[in-house]
């Protein structure tokens, strides 16, 4: 595609080397080398994370999907969920979890409990709890503690796994916490309130107090997905049943309650430790 990649020998520079160093390859056989962007569901972890690093995505649009093998938790499908950087995702303690390339599943891929009932901090709670937010949670570590085989980060292809983009989120906190939100450097994480609906209504989901330090998806705004209008945000399992599903926001009047997606597309809260679904984002480069 007339770029040349080189790779140096040990304790050289480039103004060392000639034409005599240098061995032309094949690179359309090399699968460790980016090609020419083609399309999403077609092109290879590392091409599409190419692209992404040098801004030529015009192969590729929002909602384009891609299925990936986890393994023991089967076949699933990813889409573009957000492809745009506003100047917001520049403003200080903004979160970047719907800035710039974000991938989403498009079905589910399990349940999972948020926190589970028992003690905590040295107190004990029935339902589970939402005290220390998303970045404390069980379902955080279910889903990117790298040292644990069953994470499922680790269910990711390789391929895909390492071209996983570290980014800073912002969440919610609980009537029991003493800061405003949270945040986090995550490689996967749940969606928030303000990332799918867009406020139908006043003063709607105020009860998740970082609302404002995140913006709609890209793809949830090309839905027109509001919370008077939420059919586009219902999400499948495996049987073809629609789910509720996990979001990584707290309700601030509760100790023990994060907000959902319900069947209907509309935005509920529940109890933590409710065996729920799970449907993760996250973002390549």
């Amino acid at each position: 595609n007339g770029e040349w990649i080189a790779e140096l020998p040990s304790g050289k520079k480039i103004t060392d080397l000639n034409a005599s160093n240098v061995t032309e390859g094949n690179l359309d056989d090399d699968e460790s080398c980016p090609k020419t962007p083609k399309s999403f569901e077609d092109d290879s972890w590392i091409t599409i994370s190419h692209a992404v690093k040098i801004n030529n995505t015009s192969k590729y649009k929002v909602g384009d999907t891609k299925t990936v093998d986890m393994g023991s938790l089967g076949t699933h499908t990813l889409r573009i969920a957000n492809m745009s950087t506003p100047n917001e995702c520049n403003d200080s303690n903004f979160s970047q979890s719907a800035c710039g390339f974000v991938l989403e599943f498009v079905d589910i891929i399990t349940g999972h409990v948020m926190n589970p009932s028992g003690d905590h901090n040295g107190k004990t709670y029935q339902d589970g709890w939402n005290k220390d937010g998303w970045p404390s949670s069980a379902m955080y570590k279910f889903l990117n503690d790298e040292s644990d085989s069953s994470s499922i980060i680790n269910l990711l292809p390789k391929e895909l796994k390492n071209v996983i983009k570290p980014t800073i989120t912002v969440s919610g906190r609980g009537r029991e916490d003493t800061v405003e939100y949270f945040t986090s450097t995550d490689k996967l994480y749940l969606l928030s309130t303000a990332e799918i609906w867009s406020q139908g209504r006043v003063n709607t989901i105020d009860h998740d107090t970082a609302r404002d330090k995140t913006r709609q998806l890209d793809y949830y705004k090309e839905k027109g997905v509001t919370t008077n209008s939420y059919a586009a945000a219902t999400k499948k399992d495996s049987s073809g049943s629609i789910s509720w599903w996990w979001l990584r926001s707290a309700r601030s009047i509760s100790d023990n309650y994060f907000y959902i997606v319900g069947d209907n597309g509309n935005w509920y809260d529940l109890y933590a430790d409710a065996t729920l679904d799970v449907s993760p984002a996250f973002r390549i480069g």
